[in-house]
């Protein structure tokens, strides 16, 4: 856990974790003013925090109050708002106030004419046959920043689309990389369940999938296309149950090992982990018996 958010707590402050936009990374401040005055904030509540690059209007989306809450801060963190030139973490500041509606009528004056931004610089990304997808932009409370949120395969040079942007928008351009999974977080859809995607509804950090989830649950067979949701990935949802499938797997063969029975010895065909039970079909005379660990 970053050492600064355990001083921070270990001193009975809270500490809140904030969003700029809903693909943004979080990023860490006190709930406390310059003064010093704790400031009761809640999840959901939006605040006027100052960054290394001005201010801007931000979001609450979770409130560590106790030390075990925060397990997963270290691994949030990805290069936090207070950070130097070096990448080194620099204390945890305030936040200025909670927002008025008078903040939140400016943030909403700045990000009006987002839509056409944004065509425009698609037209932009197809003149430097840029392979990238913009998807959404943010621009700043103090209206000096703007942020773009791109999807891509891989790096792209983006310079030249960035001092083209700056030039025309004069402000100070980011570019923010998103992944195919982000997408289908950020802009919701409805899973094969019927339900709104997991991703969107509650899960805050994407797992890494991998094919040896549907190995070991034994859905490999259905391919790719049924296992995939609508981002083109494996579906989250295969890591579930995949604790409980690995701890079930403990001890038993794997498919196509070649085990010795009472009637002969064959092959494993078929693998039940929670009934813990597996066919084997013999090689004599291509019969199938069933065998309980």
């Amino acid at each position: 856990m970053n050492n600064e958010i355990k001083q921070n707590m270990s001193n009975g402050l809270k500490v809140i974790s904030v969003k700029f936009a809903p693909w943004d990374n979080e990023y860490y401040f006190l709930s406390k003013d310059k003064e010093g005055n704790e400031i009761d904030i809640k999840v959901k509540d939006k605040v006027l925090v100052e960054t290394a690059v001005g201010s801007d209007v931000a979001i609450v989306v979770k409130i560590k109050e106790k030390e075990e809450d925060n397990k997963d801060a270290e691994q949030n963190v990805k290069k936090p708002q207070h950070t130097n030139s070096r990448g080194e973490v620099l204390d945890i500041k305030p936040i200025i106030r909670l927002a008025s509606e008078k903040d939140l009528e400016v943030l909403k004056k700045n990000n009006l004419n987002n839509s056409k931004i944004l065509r425009e610089s698609r037209r932009m990304v197809k003149k430097y046959e840029l392979n990238m997808k913009l998807t959404d932009l943010h621009v700043s409370y103090d209206g000096v920043m703007l942020v773009i949120a791109f999807i891509a395969d891989g790096r792209v040079d983006f310079r030249e689309l960035v001092k083209t942007l700056s030039k025309k928008y004069r402000k100070k351009i980011r570019l923010y990389q998103l992944g195919v999974r982000d997408e289908a977080k950020i802009f919701g859809d409805i899973g094969d369940c019927g339900q709104i995607l997991c991703c969107k509804r509650f899960l805050s950090r994407l797992e890494s999938i991998t094919t040896g989830f549907a190995r070991d649950q034994q859905v490999s067979h259905r391919g790719l296309d049924k296992l995939s949701g609508v981002c083109g990935r494996l579906k989250c949802c295969l890591a579930y149950e995949e604790s409980t499938y690995k701890e079930k797997l403990v001890g038993l063969p794997q498919l196509g090992d070649t085990i010795k029975t009472k009637e002969g010895s064959g092959y494993v065909m078929d693998i039940n982990p929670l009934k813990r039970k597996v066919k084997i079909r013999i090689k004599e005379d291509n019969s199938v018996v069933e065998i309980q660990y």
